[in-house]
C-alpha cells in the first residue's frame, strides 16, 4: 500500500524502468513520512504514443487528476 502505475511510451530498457520506479518509490516514501520504500509497489504500462492520451484518460476519473501535463489534461 500504496500502488503506483506508471504509463509511459515504449522504448525504455528494463533497467531504466526499474531505476525510475525505485526513484519514485523512494521519493514517495520520503515525502509521506509514513511509508517505507518497500511498502510501495510500482508497475509500468507501456502505451504507444498514438494511443497514450485516450488510454491514460480512460484509466481514471477527471476529478482524480491532481497534476495535468501537456500530454494529459481535460481542458
Amino acid at each position: 500500500m500504496p500502488h503506483l502505475n506508471l504509463k509511459l511510451y515504449p522504448g525504455r530498457t528494463p533497467e531504466m524502468k526499474e531505476n525510475l520506479a525505485k526513484a519514485i518509490r523512494k521519493a514517495l516514501a520520503e515525502e509521506s513520512g509514513v511509508w517505507q520504500p518497500d511498502d510501495i509497489s510500482v508497475s509500468v504500462e507501456e502505451i504507444p504514443a498514438e494511443e497514450f492520451e485516450a488510454k491514460a484518460k480512460a484509466s481514471f476519473k477527471e476529478e482524480e487528476l491532481l497534476l495535468d501535463s501537456k500530454y494529459i489534461n481535460f481542458k
